[in-house]
């Protein structure tokens, strides 16, 4: 019988989430970064700036915010050690399944939704804990059904 996982046995964690600078034609200033910066800090810094008529002192144009400063990237980390117990679960050492056992056979232990439970077999995939079999049925890597 497959036995129902506890919450820390499931719980992956939080997204990593990274800020890079923006690449490319488009990307702004140093002068536009920090402009927008300091006006994200205090607003009303853009009305000065604005009422005083300050210009760059790099190009003589007025002052102005980057548009489109930062591109935001959401990276997934897992460990592999915990996706290795939780296959080891769900699949067993000498067992192979289909990718539809495998997704209820993950609801059912960890009670999750099913893209949840999709997503974690991708997740098992990309780590290399789990392989597909020429038969189209899933694994554990190093299983007898290679």
């Amino acid at each position: 019988m497959l036995e129902r996982l506890s919450i820390p046995d499931v719980k992956l964690p939080a997204p990593e989430v990274r800020i890079e600078l923006m690449e490319g034609e488009n990307s702004p200033t140093d002068e536009e970064t920090v402009y927008s910066k300091i006006v994200t800090i205090n607003p009303l810094l853009e009305d000065l700036v604005s009422d005083l008529d300050l210009v760059s002192s790099k190009t003589g144009e007025k002052i102005r915010k980057a548009e489109i400063m930062y591109q935001l990237r959401i990276v997934e980390t897992v460990s592999s050690t915990q996706l290795l117990t939780i296959a080891q679960i769900i699949i067993g050492k000498e067992d192979s399944y289909t990718k539809k056992e495998l997704v209820t056979r993950l609801m059912y232990a960890a009670t999750v939704s099913p893209g949840r439970a999709l997503k974690g077999i991708r997740l098992m995939l990309d780590a290399g804990v789990i392989e597909a079999t020429p038969e189209g049925r899933y694994c554990l890597i190093g299983s007898l059904f290679k």
